[in-house]
């Protein structure tokens, strides 16, 4: 039995052409991880009221930071969720009251634990979810 060598190996068009797609998507990758880790979007000092939390207007302060500086003129959708399924989330805006500072309400409908997605679109268009757990909220 022979074996014809010269279809594959090295020099084959089809082993060329994959060779070619993993060099562009492993470019792909690293040029993707790279422009994420520059940009470093912090949100710190989260102070949810009432304190203890319970059902009812919720509102929701923290602090917006791009790589420690402020970040101003965010556009920012808060979601409200259960954490069991079958609930309809809530939503409210988050509007700055002050440079980096950030303020926004929702009305939870009941007791239990919930978790408020932060979505926060920046100024650039780009995209940022953070999520603040709140366990425990007390019924009406």
């Amino acid at each position: 039995m022979k074996f014809n060598f010269r279809r594959g190996g090295r020099y084959c068009p089809l082993t060329r052409g994959l060779l070619i797609l993993l060099i562009f998507l492993v470019g792909i990758v690293v040029g993707c991880t790279r422009s994420a880790s520059q940009r470093s979007i912090v949100v710190s000092d989260e102070q949810i009221t009432p304190q203890p939390p319970r059902a009812g207007v919720l509102t929701v302060n923290f602090r917006l930071a791009d790589s420690s500086k402020p970040l101003t003129g965010a556009h920012i959708i808060l979601e409200g969720d259960m954490t069991h399924a079958g609930m309809a989330p809530v939503f409210g805006d988050a509007h700055e009251v002050s440079p980096g500072q950030y303020q926004g309400q929702v009305t939870l409908s009941m007791g239990g634990d919930w978790v408020v997605l932060m979505h926060i679109t920046l100024p650039d268009g780009k995209n940022v979810e953070k999520q603040i757990d709140i366990p425990g909220v007390q019924s009406k």
